[in-house]
């Protein structure tokens, strides 16, 4: 046995005062002070919520490097630790453990340790169960127990094997028991899985969640996706969440059976809860008396690169949920305190493994860096003052009647824990279910979740019981609706009428339930299966019905599709059914039935859009004729006819076929038609190339709005191909307004002859010359877009001197291109007369930049810096959930990036592209150039994220050639900044999540806005109305993007003013006009508070508001814009809006953030 000191408490108000005095943990790359690995000074760094302390469960010698640790039904705490990680070495003797601590004084601290099995490489998953414990080790789930009861395992087998071992980090990982007693784990993106089980093999490529019967060896796939899985829970009924430990969405809704991000082959994913959160590993439910009242049902994980254990709270939404971070359990600044799971304790604590380590990861750094601990490791039991912690239940030598009745705890960890003793006693226990089911008091509060407890144990223990199942089924609990109609779906091949039941629950009046009986559908092979699915689709629809009702639909095609197009079924003649389910399966047989309705009249106007969508997906030119026709006969309706007509074009783009029949029935759609119309009815004229409509389209330029049409006439112009078609692109090239759309349009048809008149447009001769009064952003990017382009422009600027600007522009098309094109992004700079570019410093450079960034380095001025419109920073990258997706997301990276590292990744993008951020460089059968960052790949597209934050959805066969490219992030960025101001941006970036002032916090805080631009149209308007114009969606006004600093602030001096008269006053003043969205799942009543009233007016929807510190305000569910009128003559400090509820209010709001 070994003992372990008790450590004395350290209460909040200590915690805060330590904290403020010590000093910042350096990176882990840069880290030359290695703390001192003692316990007592790293808990004295932890700052704790009000109420709650900390205190040292166990820690080195007694164990070393937890990895995951479950609690069995003694309260014992086994632990699954590793020193060798990340990797063995030449000749080393494999000695990994698993380790069970033990309390026998229940004082809070540790005070046994047995090795319980040792020998193990890597252990990264352990469950305590049926007479032992269940192991995750590489590519085998053993099971270890002990048969002569000395406390050491002396039996190992082998109950599954072949999972994958790509990655030290993504192997089968983190048990969980869930509600059923199945057995739930993960394996990670970098993995490939074959195993061979009695029931066939089964396979999961890249990650997912496992979901495993150890009974009779059932194992199957209950999740896929994710980037690193590491932590599931389960709440109190059965609903599944998990984190990720490479991703950046915090918490995610697990769907059975559904897809998630970097889901292999996926043609759909389901996002997760919190996009723009830092990545988290283990999870745990917050449920029992010791914690508080408002931290029920939370959930709480761990923030290992941040030094954070956090928790999160979760309010239903629709189908979903909201989850909100809250204050964290812990916050630390020690370098090495890094939790990787949680588990709440037979007491009622949280208890939370510390892997202690000031170097994480096996990518960083070296595998063999000496800085590496393998020797250290804590476990930290956390408490709350106000509320005594529990008695441990007694549950393994307990009577089974009273075993039983402990399904009825309060505390979850006693409910699972009897379930397991009582899984594993087996079907003997059923009689005394029985008898306590039967003495329930059916008005006790909690008493269809009582219930539920003994449906699981029959699931558990494979014995149906239909008339529990049935009452739970139509009882009055929502959540135990649910999870009844999950276990439905499980025994839907063995009890009578299966789609009766579920026929109910699809139009049940909770979400949730709808969405369990959707997919529990799904298991039940039969045409009727998809037809009483799709009757859904008559209730409210949110994102994870209508995702769990395309999964559904794509299960089950193999069996209704063939029965639609024998006649069996018709989805009831219901044209939004139809459109769903053919959409979602990529079916064809219905389409004319569909196109009946259409021109019926007989679809409703919100479904028509996704009746378009099927028919241009699957329709023959023959239904294409059918919508063309439709799209001439709805010009009364210009909404309708656009719909139309973008299906056709998108046809032709993606499947290259066109309407049969006569197409100049365009013809009238070029003439009068409104210019949306007009615009794509000219593309259609010539991507089908309709020769008796060429002088038509021809001379359409010269009519009304040729400017709103140019750059559609352009294109047709060039789909029409020939020499005339290039004169006339020449001709209009000749003329300024004309110049770009026309000159794109040419490169098509005589590219050697664009690429002279760009270089031709942009050459200058002589000092100062003008600025171009072309914008060339778009030729250039049109250039780089085709095969040959950047060569022809090398080419042409061979001995020529352009505008500096037209070089930047084109330089800055190249850097977001994702291609390095060396010669072109050359001859620019020595056309344009720019130095600079990529460059490499010597380690004497860089060690004397890094020293000024740490001495002079003012992160005030960096972010200054960073917000700067030329530098585009904020277009790619998010800091928390707001501003670009392209690139990764800045919130936390101080804490893992070091300056030396930020230098690198700013003078040299493409030296360190981040995983996840490599391009693909992609060459269409039509000489076109497409690169951008892959999000995912079907068995038919290839979907791209663009420079520009645009999907690009490629289709497999057009594709000749495809390769990595480089960084999205512009080369030679470093050129526009000063040596003092990358000194300042390099301060502020590494900043980022390391310093209280740079640290995105959890309030509620607008950091999203839309801007009025300046223009005249905006100021008559104003002056001719009032500022209350800006709150509607009034066309004379254009709005553009802006985000708040890092801490809330929206800088005045970043918004421009419009010019409005003084109704007043003679004169002029400006004013600022701004609106942000808040999305609301829970109505209810809120505070905007603001940190500065002056100069405001502001309007909720278009209601005004009285504006003050604190504005009450009532807030329905769904999306709410705000928009506020600043007067620049009487305010100058920045804005910021925090929302609030109020007092008992049950409003769960948060801003709307992205890009």
């Amino acid at each position: 046995m070994i003992t372990i000191p008790r450590p004395h408490l350290a209460g909040p108000a200590t915690l805060v005062l330590m904290l403020a005095t010590a000093t910042t943990a350096l990176a882990q790359r840069d880290l030359t002070d290695i703390p001192v690995p003692d316990p007592e000074l790293e808990r004295e760094t932890f700052i704790l919520p009000e109420g709650f302390e900390v205190n040292l469960f166990a820690a080195d010698p007694a164990i070393a490097k937890p990895i995951q640790m479950n609690f069995d039904p003694q309260g014992r705490l086994w632990i699954v630790s590793s020193e060798i990680y990340p990797h063995i070495k030449p000749d080393e003797i494999a000695n990994d453990k698993v380790l069970v601590l033990e309390d026998t004084d229940a004082d809070g601290v540790s005070d046994r340790t047995t090795v319980f099995a040792d020998g193990l490489l890597i252990p990264t998953a352990v469950a305590p169960g049926d007479g032992g414990v269940y192991v995750g080790a590489s590519t085998e789930l053993l099971h270890f127990s002990d048969t002569d009861g000395d406390g050491k395992a002396d039996r190992r087998r082998v109950v599954l094997s072949g999972f994958g071992t790509e990655d030290t980090h993504h192997i089968v990982h983190t048990f969980r028991w869930g509600p059923e007693q199945r057995l739930y784990f993960s394996q990670s993106i970098y993995i490939h899985s074959h195993i061979e089980t009695p029931w066939g093999v089964r396979r999961l490529n890249a990650g997912g969640i496992w979901q495993f019967q150890p009974r009779d060896l059932q194992l199957n796939v209950f999740a896929r996706g994710l980037v690193n899985t590491w932590g599931t829970a389960f709440d109190d009924y059965g609903t599944t969440f998990a984190t990720d430990g490479a991703g950046g969405e915090g918490i995610n809704y697990m769907v059975p059976g559904a897809y998630y991000t970097t889901s292999y082959g996926a043609k759909r994913i389901l996002p997760g809860l919190n996009p723009g959160s830092p990545k988290h590993c283990g999870l745990e439910v917050v449920a029992g008396r010791h914690l508080p009242d408002d931290w029920q049902g939370s959930l709480i994980t761990n923030d290992f690169r941040g030094h954070r254990v956090c928790r999160f709270e979760l309010t239903e939404h629709g189908s979903g949920f909201v989850s909100q971070e809250k204050q964290e359990v812990i916050k630390s600044d020690h370098v090495a305190f890094r939790p990787v799971d949680v588990k709440i304790g037979p007491d009622g604590a949280i208890y939370v493994a510390d892997w202690y380590n000031p170097i994480i990861q096996h990518g960083e750094v070296d595998f063999r860096d000496p800085r590496r601990d393998h020797t250290h490791g804590r476990i930290w039991r956390i408490t709350y003052r106000p509320n005594k912690p529990l008695e441990r239940p007694n549950l393994v030598d307990a009577e089974t009647s009273e075993l039983v009745s402990q399904l009825a705890s309060p505390e979850n960890f006693t409910r699972q824990q009897a379930m397991r003793v009582l899984t594993e006693r087996g079907t003997s226990v059923l009689g005394d279910v029985e008898r306590w089911v039967r003495r329930l008091d059916n008005t006790a509060p909690n008493y269809h979740r009582h219930l539920l407890q003994a449906l699981w144990l029959h699931q558990s223990l494979d014995v149906l019981n239909v008339e529990l199942l049935d009452q739970l089924l139509n009882c009055s609990e929502p959540g135990a609706r649910a999870a009844a109609t999950r276990v439905l779906g499980d025994w839907s091949g063995r009890i009578d009428k299966p789609l009766a039941r579920l026929e109910k629950r699809v139009s049940d009046e909770h979400a949730r339930v709808r969405l369990e009986a959707i997919r529990a559908l799904a298991k039940i092979p039969r045409p009727e299966s998809a037809e009483i699915a799709m009757r859904a689709l008559d209730t409210e629809m949110d994102e994870w019905l209508d995702y769990a009702l395309w999964l559904t639909a794509v299960e089950l095609q193999p069996v209704w599709q063939p029965a639609l197009a024998k006649g069996e079924i018709d989805f009831g003649n219901n044209a939004r059914h139809l459109a769903f389910a053919l959409k979602s399966a990529g079916s064809t047989e219905a389409v004319p039935s569909l196109l009946a309705l259409l021109t019926e009249g007989e679809v409703a106007a919100g479904d028509i859009s996704d009746v378009l969508g099927v028919v241009g997906d699957f329709g023959r030119p023959e239904d294409l004729q059918t919508v063309l026709q439709y799209a001439i006969a709805s010009t009364e309706h210009p909404q309708t006819s656009v719909a139309a007509l973008e299906t056709l074009l998108n046809v032709h783009q993606r499947r290259k076929i066109a309407p049969a029949g006569d197409l100049s029935a365009l013809a009238p759609l070029l003439d009068s038609s409104p210019v949306p119309v007009r615009r794509l009815a000219a593309r259609l004229a010539g991507a089908w190339k309709v020769e008796s409509l060429w002088p038509q389209l021809r001379g359409l330029i010269e009519g009304e709005n040729r400017l709103e049409i140019a750059d559609a006439w352009a294109a047709a112009v060039s789909e029409y191909g020939g020499a005339e078609a290039a004169d006339v692109l020449a001709r209009a090239a000749q003329e300024p307004d004309l110049f770009g759309p026309a000159v794109i349009g040419l490169l098509k048809l005589r590219p050697r002859a664009a690429a002279k008149a760009v270089i031709d447009q942009f050459a200058v001769e002589g000092e100062n010359p003008t600025a171009p009064s072309v914008d060339g952003s778009n030729i250039f990017r049109a250039f780089l877009q085709r095969q040959q382009g950047p060569q022809l422009l090398t080419e042409q600027l061979e001995g020529r001197k352009i505008h500096p600007d037209a070089a930047v522009v084109a330089l800055r098309a190249i850097g977001s291109s994702g291609q390095a094109h060396a010669e072109l992004a050359n001859a620019l700079r020595a056309a344009g007369g720019i130095t600079g570019g990529p460059r490499e410093l010597s380690a004497e450079e860089m060690a004397t930049l890094v020293a000024e960034v740490q001495k002079a380095g003012d992160p005030h001025r960096g972010e200054q810096i960073y917000r700067r419109s030329d530098l585009s920073c904020l277009k790619c990258h998010s800091l928390g959930d707001a501003g670009g997706q392209v690139g990764p997301n800045m919130r936390s990276l101080g804490t893992t990036a070091q300056p030396d590292y930020i230098v690198h990744a700013l003078l040299q993008p493409n030296k360190h592209v981040k995983e996840g951020y490599q391009t693909i460089v992609v060459l269409t059968d039509e000489g076109n150039v497409v690169s951008g960052i892959k999000t995912q790949q079907t068995d038919t597209e290839l979907l791209l994220r663009d420079a520009e934050d645009r999907m690009l959805q490629i289709p497999l066969d057009q594709i000749d050639e495809q390769a990595n490219g480089a960084s999205l992030m512009p080369a030679g960025l470093a050129d526009k900044l000063t040596r003092a101001e990358l000194v300042d941006l390099v301060a502020f970036l590494w900043a980022l999540g390391r310093e209280p002032e740079f640290t995105v916090t959890n309030d509620v805080v607008a950091r999203r806005w839309d801007v009025m631009e300046p223009s005249q149209q905006a100021s008559f308007r104003l002056r001719r109305t009032s500022y209350a114009t800006a709150a509607t969606d009034d066309p004379s006004f254009t709005w553009s993007r802006t985000y708040s600093r890092v801490n809330g602030d929206l800088p005045l001096a970043d918004l421009p003013e419009i010019g409005v008269r003084n109704r007043v006053a003679a004169g002029r003043r400006g004013v600022s006009f701004v609106r942000c969205e808040l999305e609301v799942a829970a109505g209810g009543v809120g505070r905007l508070v603001f940190n500065d009233p002056s100069g405001l007016s502001g309007w909720l929807g278009e209601l005004p508001l009285d504006m003050a510190d604190s504005v009450e305000v009532e807030l329905t569910e769904g999306t709410h814009r705000l928009t506020l009128a600043i007067d620049r003559s009487a305010r100058q400090t920045p804005l910021r809006i925090e929302l609030k509820a109020a007092d008992g209010s049950p409003l769960v709001a948060r801003f709307a953030g992205g890009k």
